[in-house]
């Protein structure tokens, strides 16, 4: 009568010692082949690839987006009586005027004024001295008071065109850019009237 108690001779599997030594031979290349790889890399390059000069890609800190005039309140501003005063031709340079109203609960800071008749523009100062003399002189800034309204007119403070690209005629309607501190603009229509 046979009995079925183990054996203790080894039993050879030679399917799964032949897979296991298959795993170990990919692992091994595989391995190699990103050591190789890694390394070239750390050079400049590739494998396959010819590079004069390594790769870097620059890691760069967010940029904050800087307020756009889309975003920004509407000036409070309104423009009443732009004029633009007709000047001889042969004459390069002319005076704005317009009276200027804030309805805001802040002062509003004019920097600049633009139009595309003329090369620039200017903010001009009007003063009066001890002595009674009134001159004028280019100002950085002009501010229209919160609630309340600034006059610009030919004996006052005002703006100028200077470098006009033609001649101006009576009657005219042009458009003109007034920029503020913060950076935001109010477009004005001025008529050319004669002085």
């Amino acid at each position: 009568m046979s009995s079925s108690q183990p054996s203790n001779r080894p039993v050879r599997q030679p399917t799964a010692l032949a897979l296991s030594l298959a795993a170990a031979s990919v692992a091994f290349v595989l391995s190699v082949a990103l050591a190789q790889n890694t390394a070239a890399a750390q050079q400049g390059h590739m494998p396959g690839h010819t590079m004069s000069t390594p790769l870097s890609v620059p890691i760069a800190a967010p940029v904050a987006t800087p307020p756009t005039a889309t975003r920004m309140a509407a000036l409070p501003l309104t423009a009443q009586n732009a004029t633009i005063v007709a000047v001889p031709p042969g004459i390069t340079e002319t005076s704005v005027f317009m009276t200027l109203r804030n309805a805001g609960s802040k002062p509003v800071i004019l920097s600049g004024v633009t139009s595309s008749v003329a090369a620039h523009g200017m903010l001009m100062v009007t003063r009066r001295d001890a002595q009674g003399r009134t001159g004028m002189s280019e100002t950085r800034t002009l501010t229209v008071p919160a609630g309340r309204s600034l006059s610009l007119s030919a004996t006052g403070d005002h703006l100028m065109l200077m470098g006009l690209k033609r001649p101006l005629k009576v009657g005219e309607r042009l458009p003109l850019t007034l920029r503020t501190s913060d950076g935001r603009s109010l477009k004005v229509t001025a008529v050319v009237r004669k002085p």
